[in-house]
């Protein structure tokens, strides 16, 4: 659990039939696969009497339900076949204890034929979900035109939810995260429908309701698609139809995302707006904007730094500029293609680079294939008796196994299971290994000799292993080989690694894998680990030669690790997303020594700063290091945030750009947020920096607005950075694959893990995907 101690506060013309078919436009196929229902799953007509016909009060039983998951007195997994569920009141039962509704589930059977519809007055809330380590999934709330809200998150705060493939309609509000006393966090929000939401599909509202990482996801005809009270969201590769505000918008500060969206027929895409000086650090990159119908699609107000590049906005037949409205603050423009001339205004600072304007008729945009909900297939299903050892889990393993090609299910109930030895899953094998659920749900522990695997893996795999928790103690948690074969792919979703504070302990360890693309969505833990992340460059690097795989942390959320992020012997890393936290000591969040390459955009890095120690330090590093649209922010500290550079710099490549260096004074001169001592001198640069002041400003400046504002001091910009070095360092932006689950030849790795949360206690690694 993150715990929450600071808060601050391109070719085609859609005529309005093809507006009209893109409304019904098909969902892509998903290689993602519903499992369940299970025997330990609690069914809601079966158990507890609901009907589920669209005439009988069904509220009763659902909340009688629901108050007994709450404790998990039949299970941690509530499970509502399809019907349609009449709803007059609330739903949900208030969490009281730490335990309360810890670890558990409530899954429908299909959002297209699982419906609870509101009847009860108009204004009212459909669901209040109190919940936590959680999952809400498969469902469609129905407002009817007359509920307020369909799920609203809280009283409680709570942390690492997922809201899956739920459909919102007919309300105001789809989800609310957060309430005036408690923040929502680290809630994924996977493939959802928000239709006809007439505020907004989903909002925040609370100063710790952060890290609401909304991806895949369809808003159609909502007043916002995605609104910011108060908090912070990041949107992936979401698609926005006919937003009769906008498709996003903030009322508030922190760190954002806005990456690979669409947008079609909305009034406006995108408005921060303006009034603050302190800023909203934000990455808007790869987005397709099409025909907005208000002044222009993007506005960015507040100080920023806002990065935003390779975006295509397509203007509706008549329009001309501006689409983009620049802040006062700072920014950075790059590969954005419009089809209006003066397509930009301009103020504040900025630098553009390789921006251009095109006839309408060479841009086509297009809805997106969104992946899908996905189905319930027919497979052979191994039940394990809750509190198995080690032997009998292996057994049904073994007996999946054998049925390679069919996708078989080894489910471990809810319950607490010893392992003293380590099981393993065999190359070739497409098993799925499945809980009930995290935290108080699935628990396999760990009682073998320490160092070794509890969960080995032997690749190439195409396993899946979802909704358990390993506590691996002095051993360690799973164990990946063979997985690096050109053209695989290695997908963790929700995954949680944290450690007890053992120096050499690695949460997530990527040793020579450099075919297979290893993508971490929403990837989470970090505390009390040596390194949260790890990325050792293999044979192919080691011989100069290209390796094609890309290893990418696409949204997350850490406590602070000792060393985050480490990158060696040519290994490649890309962050984006993430939210660090200091829930350990230690005061400095990056120290690059060997030799590889880092990325790091729309992070925020919380740390207690020092004097002594900068924090980002390399030294000697021989590689690429770029930090874009970031919050470099003091935790209990008042030593400015610093960047060093140190050693020899004949191979160091350093990219600063458009990032907010938090401060409690003014007066902090850019010396003190940047040296560079590197002899041969590095090729480094800092642009287009501010320092975001927690203090009175105590002397304005009329000739320069920016400057008179409180709470903004520009960072002076250093170092040499002309276009080809820009190009050469956002390339790993520019070329990022972002994809989602799907099935590869027979021979190469197709790894899935699902919401799985290991522990260790030792100077191990959580997870290892290892080469060979």
């Amino acid at each position: 659990m993150i715990l929450r101690r600071f808060g601050i506060g391109l070719l085609l013309l859609l005529a309005t039939a093809g507006m009209k078919t893109a409304s019904a436009a098909p969902m892509a196929p998903s290689a993602e696969e519903f499992v369940g229902p299970f025997l330990s799953w609690v069914n809601v007509q079966r158990e507890y009497g609901a009907v589920g016909d669209g005439k009988t009060d069904d509220t009763a039983a659902l909340q009688r339900a629901l108050e007994d998951l709450l404790h998990r007195k039949k299970g941690a997994v509530l499970y509502l076949p399809a019907g349609v569920y009449r709803i007059t009141r609330t739903l949900g039962a208030a969490r009281k204890e730490h335990t309360d509704n810890l670890g558990v589930s409530v899954i429908g059977e299909d959002p297209t034929r699982t419906i609870l519809r509101w009847d009860g007055p108009k204004g009212g809330t459909v669901f209040q979900y109190d919940a936590w380590y959680s999952r809400i999934s498969r469902l469609t709330l129905d407002g009817a035109g007359k509920a307020s809200v369909a799920l609203a998150y809280g009283d409680a705060f709570s942390s690492y939810n997922e809201t899956s493939d739920m459909v919102f309609r007919d309300v105001e509000t789809g989800i609310k995260m957060g309430t005036a006393d408690a923040g929502q966090a680290e809630n994924a929000v996977l493939r959802c429908r928000f239709l006809r939401c007439s505020k907004a599909g989903l909002v925040t509202d609370n100063f710790n309701s952060m890290d609401i990482w909304v991806w895949n996801s369809r808003f159609e005809e909502c007043g916002y698609g995605l609104l910011n009270q108060a908090g912070n969201f990041h949107a992936w590769e979401n698609l926005f139809l006919r937003s009769r505000v906008m498709d996003i918008g903030s009322k508030n500060l922190m760190v954002f995302s806005v990456i690979n969206n669409t947008s079609i027929g909305s009034r406006q895409f995108l408005d921060w707006e303006s009034g603050f000086a302190w800023g909203a650090q934000t990455s808007i990159t790869g987005n397709r904007i099409e025909g907005t119908t208000g002044e222009a699609a993007v506005r960015l107000g507040s100080a920023g730094p806002f990065l935003f590049a390779y975006n295509t906005i397509r203007s509706r037949p008549g329009k001309t500029g501006p689409e983009v409205v620049m802040t006062w603050g700072d920014q950075v423009f790059v590969g954005n293609t419009y089809t209006v001339a003066n397509a930009v205004k301009t103020d504040g600072r900025f630098r553009q680079l390789d921006e251009r304007v095109v006839a309408p008729d060479q841009v086509k945009i297009a809805p997106p294939l969104l992946p899908g909900t996905p189905p319930r297939r027919v497979r052979k299903v191994f039940e394990v008796p809750v509190g198995a050892d080690a032997a009998t889990l292996q057994k049904a393993l073994d007996a999946a196994a054998a049925l390679k090609g069919q996708r078989p299910i080894v489910h471990v109930p809810m319950g607490s299971y010893s392992i003293a030895s380590t099981l393993t899953l065999p190359a070739r094998c497409d098993t799925q290994l499945v809980g009930d659920g995290v935290e108080t749900a699935t628990l396999l522990n760990w009682t073998g000799k320490a160092g070794e695997p509890l969960l080995r893996i032997e690749g190439p795999s195409a396993a899946t292993v979802r909704e358990l928790s390993i506590v691996a103690g002095d051993g360690a948690g799973i164990l990946v080989t063979h997985c690096d074969q050109r053209g695989g792919r290695i997908y963790g979703d929700q995954v949680s690694v944290n450690g007890a504070g053992a120096r050499d302990s690695v949460g997530l360890f990527v040793q020579g894998v450099e075919q297979s693309d290893i993508l971490m969505r929403c990837l989470q833990g970090g505390s009390n680990l040596g390194a949260w992340v790890r990325v050792r460059g293999g044979v192919l690097r080691g011989q100069g030669k290209a390796a094609p795989g890309q290893v990418s942390v696409l949204c997350g959320a850490t406590g602070t690790s000792q060393t985050p992020y480490w990158v060696e012997d040519g290994g490649r890393l890309l962050v984006r997303s993430v939210y660090h936290e200091r829930s350990a000591e230690g005061d400095q969040a990056l120290q690059l020594r060997g030799a590889g390459s880092l990325f790091i955009d729309a992070t925020r890095l919380s740390y207690g700063t020092s004097l002594q120690r900068p924090l980002i330090e390399l030294d000697g590093f021989r590689g690429d290091f770029a930090l874009t649209s970031s919050l470099l922010l003091p935790v209990g500290s008042s030593a400015p945030p610093q960047v060093a550079l140190r050693g020899d710099g004949s191979r160091m490549n350093v990219l600063v750009m458009a990032n907010t260096f938090w401060q409690t004074q003014y007066g902090v001169k850019t010396i003190q947020v940047w040296t560079d001592t590197t002899q041969p001198h590095a090729h480094a640069a800092l642009l287009l920096n501010n320092m975001n002041v927690n203090a009175p400003k105590p002397t304005a400046s009329a000739s320069d607005p920016a400057k008179a504002r409180d709470g903004y001091d520009p960072v002076e910009n250093r170092g040499a950075a002309d276009d080809a070095f820009l190009r050469r360092m956002l390339a790993p932006l520019r070329e990022a694959r972002v994809w989602t689950p799907r099935s590869a030849p027979a021979g190469v790795t197709a790894l899935q893990l699902h919401r799985v949360q290991v522990t260790v206690k030792g100077p191990t690694n959580a997870i290892t995907l290892q080469a060979d």
